[in-house]
């Protein structure tokens, strides 16, 4: 007879020392719904109970019950989900960040704990731990929603808990501050293009924020085949994506969708002298070394240099230039259309062709394009002179 339970059949023992000395011990593995290996092991008075016992389990008739025995954990039941449900619907950088912090700052609390086992007064006394701990805010609600939706999910659609127990992690959090943004008028962003104080590189990065509308990752991933100056067109068909922890990877935009941003005469100006003499694979702000996008904590250094020496608000961030650009368009420029604005800035979606190879049927970009220049700079191109004559 098998002296341990790694075999389908299990083991039946009697116990030679020790407190159960002269009882029957069983044995018996399996194997659950998540993949999990459970050690089953009772201590029976007699063979007969110890034989009978492990019967039903050969046969099945008691494997429900032993399943029970070991309830499922919070760990089995968030892993299960990120391996088995949410590639359904969550990109895989999303679920990544996910079970990294749940590794991070769940796991030594609650990984090994069943999950009808856990409640508020825990629940509470955890969050309060991580604030200790000095996790900012924003970290905790996103740790938080993780184990809200997670949870959630046990109760329903998959009845891992009873649908009459509620969720101990959707407990009441204090809101992180808001930053107040940072929103600029068209002479202040005129005035900090052309301070004298900026290098080429630094006026260049801050006029594709500024005159763009670019987000950051868009900007860390610009190469200088994107600028198509014979359109005057930026093709913005790629982002640096930086996940949990500080890694770094190149993918599509946010919400994968691609699309074309318009450059005004200024911003081809400036972006024309600052790749002279790139190839079409370079990177405009490339890092020291090599031809690949610097980490983030280095644009963020440079951002830094452009905001002392252009004058700009302290606070300001780089999404910030993103904001201003979209209140111009929206607040200034009545001609352009909400459907072209969008397009221009990314809140509609555009395949990867379209962005590439296509070309502007209408002159809804024109439009787009004069009324930066006239907004920013107080310049009328050509193109808006010529309109303006024939009519």
């Amino acid at each position: 007879m098998a002296s341990r339970a790694d075999n389908k059949d299990g083991s039946l023992k009697e116990v030679q020392t020790g407190k159960h000395a002269g009882k029957w011990r069983v044995q018996y593995s399996l194997v659950d719904e998540f993949g999990k290996t459970q050690r089953i092991s009772r201590i029976f008075p007699k063979w007969t109970d110890g034989k009978n016992f492990l019967h039903g389990l050969r046969h099945g008739t008691k494997v429900e019950t032993a399943k029970k025995a070991k309830a499922l954990t919070l760990g089995v039941w968030f892993e299960w989900l990120a391996q088995n449900d949410w590639p359904e619907t969550l990109a895989e950088i999303t679920i990544t960040q996910r079970q990294k912090r749940f590794a991070k700052y769940v796991n030594e609390y609650f990984g090994a704990m069943p999950l009808t086992k856990i409640d508020p007064l825990k629940v509470r006394a955890f969050y309060q731990k991580l604030k200790e701990k000095g996790v900012s805010a924003n970290t905790i609600i996103s740790v938080r929603s993780d184990l809200v939706r997670a949870f959630n999910q046990a109760i329903t659609p998959y009845q891992r808990v009873p649908m009459s127990v509620a969720n101990p992690f959707r407990l009441p959090l204090q809101s992180p501050e808001k930053r107040i943004a940072v929103a600029l008028t068209p002479e202040e962003a005129r005035k900090a293009l052309t301070s004298e104080d900026l290098d080429l590189s630094r006026k260049a990065m801050l006029a594709l924020f500024l005159l763009g509308g670019v987000r950051l990752g868009e900007q860390m991933a610009m190469s200088c085949g994107q600028l198509r100056f014979e359109a005057d067109l930026i093709a913005i068909d790629r982002a640096v994506r930086v996940e949990f922890g500080g890694k770094q990877s190149i993918g599509l935009p946010k919400g994968k969708k691609t699309r074309n941003a318009v450059m005004c005469p200024t911003l081809k100006a400036i972006l024309l002298e600052h790749t002279h003499g790139m190839g079409p694979d370079d990177l405009l702000w490339p890092s020291a070394s090599e031809n690949k996008p610097r980490m983030k904590k280095l644009v963020y250094a440079t951002w830094r240099t452009i905001i002392k020496d252009a004058k700009l608000p302290e606070e300001m961030s780089p999404h910030d230039c993103r904001l201003s650009h979209i209140n111009w368009i929206e607040k200034l420029m009545p001609e352009v259309s909400q459907t072209t604005l969008k397009e221009h800035v990314g809140h509609a979606a555009t395949g990867v062709t379209e962005a590439n190879y296509t070309r502007p049927l209408t002159s809804a970009q024109q439009i787009l394009r004069d009324n930066l220049e006239r907004v920013v700079f107080g310049k009328q191109t050509k193109s808006r002179k010529t309109a303006k004559s024939s009519v």
